[in-house]
């Protein structure tokens, strides 16, 4: 007997998701206590569909795991460039610019300040360096598809909050 019910697991993709609600991002079961193992506070959904739905959602399965993929990549590489803020400052901005072009989270650029404050106060140089490749990818994440289901007024609002406060946490 063929079952006709299937289940996939949706998770809100962003710095806040944890490393198990990644991995299960996407997943397809046949039961809905496959998904146990993600905790009980993070913030998804597990959607049920029939079989005739599930070529749909076979191909969604995969832009999901892409853009789950993209976040862990993402995370890697602001790490890593954060660790070298102070040491080789060359490489730390190739890697945080490389980290923007999956996405720009302004939580974490102050938690970089918070974590490279001396290194930070005592080089304006490259406060300013971070400040225009954080102010640019901010404002370019606003022009991407995800962005222009948003009334026009309320994205080029949130655009301007982003910036305003990097500004201020980069001063």
């Amino acid at each position: 007997m063929l079952r006709k019910k299937y289940y996939q697991f949706y998770a809100n993709v962003n710095y806040r998701s944890c490393p198990e609600c990644l991995a299960l991002h996407g997943k397809i079961s046949h039961s809905e206590n496959s998904f146990a193992s993600c905790p009980e506070d993070c913030h998804f959904t597990v959607v049920s569909f029939t079989r005739k739905e599930l070529p749909f959602h076979k191909e969604q399965q995969r832009e999901m795991r892409n853009a789950a993929q993209n976040e862990l990549k993402r995370r890697k590489l602001f790490e890593q460039g954060i660790s070298l803020l102070g040491e080789d400052n060359e490489q730390a901005i190739s890697l945080l610019a490389e980290s923007t072009r999956y996405d720009l989270y302004i939580p974490e650029v102050e938690r970089l300040v918070e974590q490279k404050s001396e290194v930070l106060r005592n080089d304006k140089p490259l406060r300013e360096r971070l400040l225009k490749l954080f102010v640019q990818a901010y404002s370019d994440k606003f022009g991407w598809r995800r962005y222009e289901r948003l009334p026009e007024l309320m994205r080029i609002a949130r655009e301007q909050e982003g910036i305003s406060r990097l500004r201020e946490i980069l001063a």
